[in-house]
């Protein structure tokens, strides 16, 4: 079902899957991996272009007269990506930001989104932004204006997310040929929860023992368990899939020890995280998302005693400078 889904080739898949042997030693682990989605695309996106895939799509078939509509941050990952892909896919990509704390790779992001985008709107306030992305919505739908396709913050739509579901088909893929040990643990940062609701439905579709541990890294109005369970059940509809286990919120594994004082605000921890990747693996992240992803995993293996478990950081950061192997 999944492959009948119209989709947009824009990625590099499958990503690489490699051994974080340094960091391994250095944290006491015994089997840490890593999925490489900061090399899915070649102009960067992260775990968007998996998303992004399935919604050009969807756009190309709609009557939007290429524009696409999109939110987000100011240094969102999401809005690069769709502004960078979106012009390359000839679209017009509308942008509506909201005002984040500024880092060296939210500035990049910012300078990348007007660079790429045909019009750029700005709120200070994440609420105001909610409240305009409804208004536009609502505002295309009476006819008023130009026809466009409207992609939510993070890409995590269910149609989006289906890309996440597909994705662990490509992990399991890359256990079979002997690349991986199955994971006890997936870990993977939640925001706007359409990567990992993906990836639990694609855990459970594939007959994985995997459990998927979701780092918050947003507040939690927007990424919580029963987020993460009604995404899930849009997603089954569309790739033909009624049955599944675990959907319900209380199921889900969501640590929110590391979140911090806020939406991309830095942790020490977090900082300490990047910093040890770089260190050891000359693998870059970012402090908003994966840095507090790793020193979420780093916390939760070690207070569940489990160093000796098949561990696997899903790398969701596709910044500008892309690392290789």
């Amino acid at each position: 079902m999944i492959e009948s889904i119209p989709h947009h080739p824009l990625g590099n898949f499958p990503t690489p899957v490699q051994r974080l042997s340094n960091l391994e030693r250095a944290l006491g682990f015994e089997s840490l991996w890593i999925k490489r989605d900061d090399l899915s695309g070649p102009l960067g996106g992260g775990n968007k272009v998996r998303k992004l895939e399935y919604m050009f799509a969807a756009a190309a078939q709609a009557d939007v007269k290429k524009t696409l509509f999109t939110i987000g941050p100011t240094g969102s990952n999401h809005v690069r990506a769709t502004a960078v892909y979106g012009k390359a896919s000839g679209f017009q990509v509308e942008c509506l930001l909201f005002k984040q704390p500024p880092t060296e790779y939210s500035e990049t992001n910012y300078r990348m989104i007007y660079e790429h985008a045909a019009q750029v709107y700005e709120v200070k306030r994440m609420e105001t932004m909610f409240i305009r992305y409804a208004y536009e919505q609502m505002k295309t739908a009476l006819g008023f204006g130009e026809e466009r396709y409207f992609i939510p913050a993070g890409g995590s739509s269910p149609l989006g997310s289906v890309g996440y579901v597909k994705a662990v088909s490509e992990l399991k893929s890359q256990i079979e040929e002997g690349i991986l040990p199955e994971p006890r643990f997936i870990f993977v940062p939640v925001g706007t929860c359409g990567t990992m609701a993906g990836l639990r439905v694609g855990v459970q579709l594939t007959g994985l023992k995997t459990e998927v541990v979701g780092i918050r890294v947003a507040d939690r109005v927007v990424a919580n368990p029963l987020a993460i369970s009604r995404m899930m059940q849009r997603i089954l509809p569309l790739i033909g899939a009624v049955d599944i286990n675990n959907i319900d919120p209380n199921s889900v594994e969501l640590w929110h020890g590391d979140f911090g004082e806020g939406y991309a605000i830095p942790t020490d921890a977090g900082t300490r995280a990047v910093a040890m990747m770089a260190e050891h693996e000359r693998i870059t992240l970012e402090t908003t998302y994966t840095g507090k992803a790793l020193s979420g995993l780093i916390h939760y293996v070690t207070a569940r005693h489990c160093k000796g478990e098949p561990i696997l950081f899903w790398h969701t950061y596709g910044g500008a400078q892309q690392n290789t192997m």
